[in-house]
């Protein structure tokens, strides 16, 4: 004799719940494993944005990749989230922009009606906002929260404007400490 499974609505949708219930398990994450690759990030970011005018572009080219690198297989081992490539493309062309600014003098010119600085700040921004909102709604997707795309958007933009200020407070901490000319004020 032989026996059948058959599937039920009932019993698919069991599996399906049992599935999210070990996918959830799998991918909790404590406060502290947030805060370690936090500090790191941030620690990473801190050391690539002082003196990056001055290093070498090969220089800068490594410890943008140590960073994205890092950030990417964290995303990718730990949490399973493919970073697409454009992402990743949307980082570097923001650092890249502030690099050859800085490199080459541009930040005193105009382009235009525009100062480059204000174009790069502008350009930079934007850059930054698109990956960081793919992230927060992937995220929110992941662990099935519900948020509408206004917050989602708010949070997002907030984030990305965090971000920009950290980066002009290391920009001032370069000039004042470092000895940088970053500011362009002398």
């Amino acid at each position: 004799m032989v026996f059948k499974l058959v599937h039920t609505a009932n019993s698919v949708n069991d599996a399906r719940l049992h599935l999210r219930v070990e996918h959830r398990q799998l991918c909790k994450i404590s406060s502290r494993e947030i805060l370690l690759p936090s500090l790191a990030a941030l620690t990473i970011f801190t050391v690539l944005l002082l003196r990056l005018p001055y290093r070498s572009p090969i220089s800068n080219i490594l410890l943008s990749a140590a960073a994205l690198s890092s950030f990417y297989f964290y995303l990718r081992l730990r949490l399973g989230i493919r970073v697409p490539a454009l992402m990743i493309l949307c980082l570097l062309l923001s650092l890249a922009l502030d690099g050859i600014g800085n490199r080459f003098g541009l930040f005193s010119i105009r382009i235009g009606f525009f100062p480059y600085d204000i174009i790069t700040h502008f350009a930079t921004s934007g850059l930054s906002f698109v990956p960081v909102m793919w992230l927060v709604m992937t995220l929110i997707q992941r662990y099935e929260y519900r948020l509408s795309l206004g917050l989602i958007t708010f949070f997002s933009a907030t984030t990305t404007f965090s971000l920009g200020a950290y980066y002009e407070i290391t920009e001032l901490l370069d000039e004042r400490f470092f000895g940088g000319h970053r500011i362009w004020t002398r």
